[in-house]
């Protein structure tokens, strides 16, 4: 009688992990690219603009090329925390209101020796719609600080 129980339990389990293996992939590698042009310099991004993607970001990859990033997109301007979770290289976080930077954070550090409970939570200066994250220096590289106009195209 018990084994009749646990065997539709471990059906389950076993449907609700490959579902999320699969999804979770499928998420990663269905981004949307599209290009960001700054002072005649391009950078490409995977675009995350699903509460899915958005929470995973970068976490787990091991590096970005140099003239590359993410480009977070959300419904509405907000002052949405970022940490670095399941990071394993630093970043710079361009904080970005329509087209126009508002702020930047540099040289985000992982924090592997932290809980997740204790990671530093990075914030924008002011209500943000769009979140670039580049790799550690790019911004200089790119001459991107508050007040920088962005464009961005597909």
């Amino acid at each position: 009688m018990r084994m009749s129980l646990l065997i539709p339990g471990i059906i389950i389990i076993v449907v609700a992990v490959a579902g999320i293996m699969f999804f979770g992939l499928q998420g990663r590698s269905a981004l949307r690219k599209a290009r960001i042009v700054v002072a005649g310099k391009t950078i490409q991004v995977e675009v995350a603009e699903t509460a899915l993607s958005r929470a995973q970001g970068l976490s787990g990859r091991d590096g970005l090329d140099s003239d590359s990033g993410m480009l977070f997109i959300f419904t509405s301007p907000g002052k949405n925390g970022f940490w670095m979770k399941d990071m394993k290289f630093p970043i710079d976080m361009v904080w970005i209101a329509g087209n126009r930077v508002l702020g930047v954070t540099e040289n985000a550090a992982p924090e592997p020796e932290k809980s997740m409970f204790r990671l530093t939570v990075h914030y924008p200066p002011g209500p943000v719609d769009k979140v670039l994250e580049l790799p550690a220096g790019a911004a200089k590289t790119y001459g991107i600080a508050s007040g920088t106009l962005l464009s961005i195209e597909d």
